[in-house]
């Protein structure tokens, strides 16, 4: 395979799709609708969303028609194309959820994935706090029902880097170096290049960065700064965790001012999801007031997206094995007894048990059995009248007439 892409097997690909089950149903209850677009998208549309410095993370080639054309990178760009261009404001506010794969350029290097696995929606058409609220509170209700339990969710803001950039002084060059190392996380080169103006004020500045949990310590500092952009910054960022704590959705938030995302359309508030479990983000959001507006209907809007891949490898092993089909049954039988061999499975069916039937002689039934994850093996005897039955879960063989296994399993007539 290219660098950057992996296959799934049926176990993951199982435990993948019942975590986006579990977040479809969330979406649902919410009102969101979900939508699909295109995999491919106008470089220019994206880019329009994106900014320049992502011309490089592209996957893009020429289409029959001579057009430049890219793989997405994100949904929130191609449903921003979608709702500036087909939504009306009588329609508003809209609410889209998707689940769907993008596709990024990266460094041949082990670990960089080049294709996401994303699941997110997008609040379209409300500039109120309470739909940033909203998109967090449902964030917080998916990874509780996913039972991550040591996860965070850190809150920024951009106004409030943008204010500190200010507040400090900065020309446009600094300020993006700032951006671009706060991205990195290279604290050290930010304090090195700050420390080269007012030493006081970058001790502060690197002092607001640090996650927090204390959300009043930040609000100590801050009262420091008369940089208007902080305090709006900053007072809009309370107002959103007063409510989440009053919802008893704070107990996982940290304050991270550090936050600053790649792509240039986001305009208020930022979150990130962090796991002990991996080392990435495994989801990230916030507010994107600028970016419908460039392709028709300007509207303000918010939403997040979760990375289905790092989600799932955050979740502990004990709850994935509920997501597991470790209900199924593994049957063997005579190959000249096909007949009756597939009628007893259609049987077992009807019931909603998963049976997979084996018809190769020499196999090893049992650990086939246990690495397929399932709960029984059955063995269909030569004479059609006998069954061996192995528990898996509990260990334990049993031989059984077939009629008596059958009627324990369900309602069946030979």
């Amino acid at each position: 395979l290219p660098f950057g892409f992996r296959d799934i097997f049926p176990i993951e690909s199982e435990e993948r799709n019942k975590i986006k089950e579990l977040i479809r149903e969330e979406f649902r209850l919410w009102g969101y609708g979900e939508v699909k677009t295109p995999v491919v998208e106008f470089t220019k549309n994206i880019s329009a969303g994106a900014g320049e410095n992502w011309k490089d993370k592209l996957v893009s080639f020429f289409d029959v028609d001579g057009n430049l054309v890219s793989l997405r990178t994100d949904m929130t760009i191609p449903i921003a194309r979608l709702a500036g261009m087909r939504i009306k404001k009588s329609q508003l506010p809209v609410k889209f959820c998707y689940f769907a794969n993008s596709f990024r350029q990266s460094d041949i290097q082990k670990g960089i994935k080049r294709e996401y696995n994303q699941a997110g929606l997008e609040l379209i058409g409300s500039s109120s706090f309470i739909s940033d609220v909203e998109v967090l509170v449902i964030l917080v209700k998916i990874l509780k029902k996913l039972e991550i339990s040591d996860y965070k969710i850190g809150l920024g803001h951009i106004k409030l880097i943008n204010g500190l950039c200010s507040w400090l002084d900065l020309d446009s060059l600094d300020i993006e170096s700032v951006k671009k190392n706060l991205i990195l996380k290279n604290f050290v080169a930010i304090e090195r290049l700050l420390s080269q103006s007012d030493k006081e004020k970058a001790k502060v500045f690197l002092k607001l960065i640090k996650p927090e949990q204390d959300i009043e310590k930040i609000a100590n500092l801050v009262s420091n700064i008369k940089e208007k952009k902080v305090r709006d910054g900053f007072s809009y960022l309370r107002r959103v965790y007063d409510v989440l704590e009053k919802l008893d959705c704070s107990k996982h938030l940290i304050i991270d001012l550090s936050i600053i995302r790649e792509f240039d359309y986001y305009s208020g508030l930022l979150f990130e999801v962090y796991s002990s479990k991996v080392t990435d983000i495994s989801g990230s959001g916030g507010r994107y007031d600028g970016l419908i507006g460039k392709f028709g209907l300007d509207v303000p809007a918010t939403g997040f997206a979760l990375d289905i891949d790092l989600i799932h490898k955050s979740m502990e092993d004990s709850k994935l094995r509920l997501f597991r089909n470790e209900s199924g049954m593994l049957l063997f039988g005579p190959s000249k007894n096909c007949y009756e061999l597939i009628k007893i499975s259609d049987s077992l069916r009807a019931n909603g048990t998963t049976v997979e039937i084996v018809y190769d002689k020499g196999l090893d039934l049992k650990n086939l059995a246990k690495e397929k994850k399932c709960r029984l093996l059955v063995i269909l005897e030569p004479d059609m009248e006998n069954v061996t039955v192995v528990d898996l879960i509990k260990n334990k063989k049993q031989i059984k007439k077939l009629n008596k296994f059958l009627q324990e399993m369900g309602n069946y007539k030979r």
